[in-house]
């Protein structure tokens, strides 16, 4: 089992707030600004966890690609295709722009 510490109780204000003492940050290595998530076991036992920090790479994997290639020598094939068009297309905006 974990370690348990004692700490002193602390108030809740007005607008349903309380502040989470300093032992308890360090403890979890929460910063200002940092997010935490709470939960509630059956028991009415209240606990506090540090919600992850957003990344990008995190959404890998969550949307599923519209076109299936069926080899790598189809997307080198598009690649090369945006490689030639991106010249005309910037040269177009270019004029556009003027």
């Amino acid at each position: 089992m974990g370690i348990t510490m004692q700490i002193q109780p602390t108030t809740i204000t007005q607008k349903g707030q309380v502040a989470i003492p300093a032992p308890i940050r360090r403890a979890l290595g929460l910063k200002r600004g940092d997010k935490v998530k709470f939960t509630i076991t059956k028991k009415k036992v209240v606990q506090l966890k540090p919600v992850k920090k957003f990344s990008i790479m995190s959404l890998y994997g969550s949307l599923k690609p519209r076109v299936k290639y069926k080899k790598t020598d189809d997307i080198y094939k598009i690649i090369k295709k945006e490689e030639q068009a991106w010249p005309e297309a910037a040269r177009e905006r270019y004029l556009k722009s003027k």
